[in-house]
């Protein structure tokens, strides 16, 4: 008995440093950009105080949160999206005036490259006004078509989050754990609100490939399967595979998943199909136009690292790949798709600390650039813990 509560002792605090780490160090980038070494001590060290009071009283808040009754909770999450909108209507033209700083190009990008595929003109052509070239990979396009449409890809990041909060209220089994869950993102995550308002792609990259690795390793047999049984599931995350690269490196963990849960067949046929889906989107553009396929460039992200590890940019994804394969051999329970989300956000971290790591050896002092990716992997492993660390306290089954 107590070897059995020093294991759970013991997995539990390992999932708080997770799900700390997903939350916190994703934002080290953007803090140091604007308060420097001494914002990121200050920030650290509030947002780990701030975890530990909430893990220390979170049956208090959990008897305040089921106090409340359904209405009230559904008016908290609406109030919380309406206080979005009016945040990203304020500070996004401020971001894109230039007034405090370049702000970013990545809504540009997508709304370039995307009007040109409306236009059948080759995407990959156009830059933005920074001089960069389109980075996302036609699966990025796709998806944020009805968004250039309304008017602005920048719209996608508020469909998304909501559609985040609706599907955690799902797989939580509660709209309260859902929208605290969200709260505390917001809170500790400055990186995911500074996305949001200058309209970077980012969160909703990682947002729509969480979603469609959750409906389609979770969607249950029937009795009797049908031919079509997860077919728009498996679309879909082939889709969102292709709005950049490095998701890819989670197709070893999508095919164990969905094999634990529905059998080898169904996995098989499936990962078929989402493989099927990122060629048919990707493929095309390449054949095009090889030398003018821009998605490409960012092979120099990790390449530029070559003269500190030999061929990095390819070392590294190959790594990566094999920690994803090692990840989904290990034995996990079939009903717990969260520990699948959790190697999920270690394969897409895997990258990030490769490259911070190299970063600091090349240039002798820490470089904040590449802690932002860890944004990928933050929504992967915030929900990947929280149900776990805190559903005692806050789910009620």
């Amino acid at each position: 008995m107590k070897l059995h509560v020093d294991a759970s002792v013991s997995r539990t605090r390992w999932l708080m440093a997770g799900f700390a780490m997903s939350l916190v160090l994703p934002s080290f980038g953007i803090v140091h950009k604007y308060g420097g070494i001494a914002g990121v001590t200050a920030y650290a060290f509030l947002s780990s105080l701030a975890l530990m009071l909430f893990v220390g009283y979170r049956t208090a808040i959990a008897g305040y949160a089921f106090r409340l009754t359904d209405r009230k909770v559904k008016l908290l999450t609406a109030g919380t999206f309406f206080l979005l909108v009016i945040a990203f209507v304020v500070v996004y033209p401020m971001a894109n005036s230039g007034v405090y700083g370049r702000g970013s190009d990545g809504d540009e990008a997508l709304n370039l490259a995307t009007t040109e595929l409306l236009h059948g003109r080759y995407p990959y052509y156009p830059t933005t006004y920074l001089g960069n070239l389109i980075s996302p990979l036609p699966g990025a396009l796709v998806l944020a078509i009805p968004f250039v449409v309304l008017g602005n890809a920048a719209y996608q990041n508020l469909f998304w989050l909501v559609v985040f909060v609706v599907a955690m209220a799902s797989y939580l089994k509660d709209l309260r754990s859902a929208l605290l869950l969200f709260w505390v993102i917001l809170a500790l995550s400055p990186i995911v609100l500074y996305t949001f308002v200058i309209g970077s792609d980012y969160a909703s990259n990682s947002l729509y490939v969480l979603l469609g690795i959750l409906w389609m390793t979770t969607a249950r047999s029937r009795p009797t399967p049908r031919r079509w049984d997860g077919v728009l599931p498996a679309i879909l995350l082939g889709v969102g595979l292709s709005s950049r690269a490095n998701f890819l490196l989670l197709l070893p963990l999508v095919l164990f998943a969905r094999a634990r849960i529905a059998g080898w067949g169904s996995a098989l046929r499936l990962s078929l199909i989402v493989c099927t889906t990122v060629a048919a989107v990707t493929l095309p553009f390449y054949v095009y136009d090889p030398h003018g396929f821009s998605p490409l460039h960012t092979y120099n992200k990790l390449g530029q690292f070559d003269s500190v590890v030999p061929r990095a940019g390819i070392a590294i994804p190959l790594l990566t790949s094999i920690l994803g394969l090692l990840l989904a051999l290990r034995p996990t329970s079939k009903q717990d798709p969260s520990s699948w989300l959790g190697k999920c956000a270690i394969v897409l971290a895997f990258p990030v600390v490769c490259g911070i790591v190299l970063s600091t050896i090349k240039s002798g002092t820490l470089e904040p650039e590449f802690w932002s990716f860890g944004l990928f992997s933050l929504f992967f492993g915030a929900a990947s813990s929280w149900g776990e660390i805190f559903g005692g306290g806050l789910v009620k089954v």
